[in-house]
């Protein structure tokens, strides 16, 4: 063996051991593309899930939205409010909101408002 197949040996060893390295962390932290390899969020745990008990529906359009990520932090931003359980329509850059009592265009843009994404439409 000369030296030019020892070398070339050690760096396709060292190339497969970074790529092996960063597929792992792709597996174990998602590979979104809020924040590069960041850990899935997890979801707000609504008690009620039951629409019949929501006197009050809305859309409100989002824009911004690009990843699971992204979708499962709005449903949180507004799922953690008491009287609302929300849905988000990621294909359809858009969130449905249950509410047991009226909210206004207002409160959901304050419930949003540590977000990065904006509020385009209120119905």
């Amino acid at each position: 063996m000369d030296i030019t197949t020892i070398i070339m040996a050690l760096i396709f060893a060292r190339s497969l051991i970074l790529l092996v390295g960063m597929m792992k962390n792709k597996l174990l932290h998602g590979g979104g593309c809020c924040g590069g390899h960041e850990a899935p969020q997890r979801k707000v745990k609504v008690a009620d899930k039951n629409i019949r008990h929501y006197n009050y529906h809305y859309e409100v359009a989002i824009e911004g939205m690009v990843c699971g990520n992204c979708a499962t932090r709005v449903e949180n931003a507004l799922n953690k409010n008491d009287g609302i359980y929300a849905k988000v329509d990621l294909g359809n850059k858009k969130a449905v909101i249950h509410a047991k009592q009226e909210i206004s265009k207002a409160d959901v843009a304050r419930y949003l408002k540590e977000l990065p994404y904006t509020m385009m439409d209120f119905r």
